[in-house]
């Protein structure tokens, strides 16, 4: 860096930005946050800040991390708990630039280290909503016993062990408790309670608790859409210079958002997002808002991430840039994606169409890297429905789906480093792969265990039901079609003597 830039902190703050933020953070804490990723930042913490200014919502968020990765924690905390967010793209023919300072927080601690300060927040009467994103991975169930939840639990768990807590110490409070989980999973509001409830017959708790979390914890299934490449790692010093100040924590996002929330507008009283003036949309049925989403537009990210990253390339924009994968895309949208949504949505080519243009949003660094994170179960919850929908329609596999199956399993190829696990695309370069430890684990072993990637090695892989949901090997003649995918896209990239 050739310039020395002062850190965000309130000093970088004009006097009416100083009170501003005083005020927040001295604000009652009305908001439990589980998850510090980009994307929440971005998305949600940046909502309630317009809130917030709007005048229309008076608290404070109180921001956790859900794995013990507490490096943007600490950051945020050197900061005063300040950070920026830039958004860049179109909002029709308009060009937009625009930056926020942002004062949420009036609390960020790990509750891997610090649980009694989140046991602490469960007290709270002032608290009215709980919000996660702990990705696809982390909405899950775990066995555990309660007095291990805090060190071994998966999210579900902590979250039960925390609403009990609640009822423990404040009994039968009445007011209502929105619980908002936005990883991308169908029916994640349901899914999350189901969760609970297992957790709360396995921490034993009293049948008046139970009744407690039925009658007064709101599980609202929803559905996030903002695309959100995060930090500008390559273009901080830009930044910097534009800002005026060095911030570890600010993200870039596009200017489109939405929010589908599945319940009663009554409760945009006690979250007044869509009060103030913010794309959020209360709704009777999430189904088809979902289907689009969760196909079309993630569906995509999935499907090329991985074997683009095999390919050589690092971001999403050079992707659709690229003629043969642009045609890859297209093809795959329209005639294996698009067909499996039949009848059930709304103007679907539409919707395709806006999110390819996103896509290609000049300003938006979306690192191929950073999405690929957790690919196997994002495979499943993404793109596996529509495969099977294919299958039940045509009585064949779909071929270009067979190939974004091949791309993932190769990627998945992983060595283990001092660093974490590591592949080598098809030039021999290194990437990164970020998963579960169970995920990353199996691959690493069925990579040893079969030094040849024949049949045998994809039928291993494919009939793991414990990463994918089911035994895929059972659909028609998918071993034969994705080991020979696997094998020609290997034998595309072989040097020529």
């Amino acid at each position: 860096m050739n310039k020395e830039f002062k850190n965000l902190s309130i000093d970088c703050l004009t006097e009416e930005q100083r009170k501003h933020h005083e005020k927040v953070v001295n604000s009652p804490i009305r908001i439990m946050q589980v998850g510090e990723g980009n994307f929440l930042m971005s998305f949600f913490d940046w909502m309630v800040d317009r809130a917030i200014k709007e005048g229309n919502f008076d608290g404070s968020i109180a921001l956790t991390c859900p794995l013990n990765y507490d490096g943007k924690i600490k950051t945020l905390n050197n900061q005063d708990m300040l950070y920026t967010v830039i958004q860049r793209g179109f909002r029709g023919e308009e060009e937009i630039f625009e930056t926020d300072i942002l004062s949420v927080f009036s609390k960020v601690f790990n509750y891997n280290v610090e649980w009694d300060t989140f046991m602490n927040i469960a007290e709270m009467e002032s608290l009215d909503v709980v919000i996660s994103n702990t990705t696809e991975a982390g909405l899950a169930y775990k066995k555990v016993e309660l007095e291990n939840v805090s060190e071994d639990g998966l999210y579900p768990g902590k979250l039960t062990a925390f609403l009990m807590h609640r009822f423990e110490v404040l009994g039968n409070i009445s007011k209502k408790l929105l619980i908002f989980p936005c990883e991308l999973v169908a029916e994640n509001g349901r899914v999350l309670k189901e969760y609970a409830f297992k957790h709360l017959e396995d921490f034993g708790a009293s049948q008046e608790c139970k009744t407690w979390v039925e009658e007064n914890c709101v599980f609202l299934s929803n559905l996030v859409d903002r695309i959100v490449p995060g930090y500008p790692r390559d273009e901080e010093e830009f930044y910097f210079e534009k800002l005026g100040y060095k911030d570890g924590a600010m993200s870039m996002c596009e200017p489109f958002f939405l929010w589908a929330i599945e319940g009663s507008e009554e409760l945009d009283k006690i979250l007044p997002l869509k009060a103030s003036g913010l794309n959020v949309q209360w709704l009777d049925s999430l189904h088809d808002t979902q289907l689009l989403k969760v196909r079309i537009l993630n569906g995509s990210h999935t499907l090329i991430t991985p074997q683009s990253i095999l390919k050589g390339f690092k971001q999403v924009d050079e992707v659709v840039e690229n003629e043969t994968m642009k045609a890859y895309l297209n093809e795959t949208l329209g005639k294996e994606i698009l067909p499996s949504l039949k009848n059930k949505t709304g103007n679907k080519e539409e919707f395709a169409s806006t999110v390819l243009g996103r896509f290609r949003n000049p300003h938006i660094k979306h690192k191929l890297e950073s999405i690929s994170m957790n690919s196997v179960s994002k495979f499943s919850n993404r793109l596996w429905p529509t495969v099977k929908s294919y299958i039940e329609d045509n009585n064949k596999l779909p071929e270009n789906m067979m190939v974004g199956l091949a791309g993932l399993i190769r990627f998945y190829q992983v060595e283990k480093t001092e660093s974490g696990f590591v592949g080598h695309d098809f030039k021999g370069n290194e990437y990164k792969v970020f998963d579960t430890p169970e995920v990353l684990d199996f691959m690493y072993n069925a990579n040893v265990k079969f030094e040849e990637k024949n049949e045998d090695y994809v039928r291993y892989v494919l009939s793991n039901e414990k990463i994918w949901g089911e035994d895929m090997t059972k659909y028609l003649n998918i071993v034969e079609v994705v080991t020979e995918k696997m094998q020609s896209m290997e034998k595309e990239y072989e040097p020529v003597c």
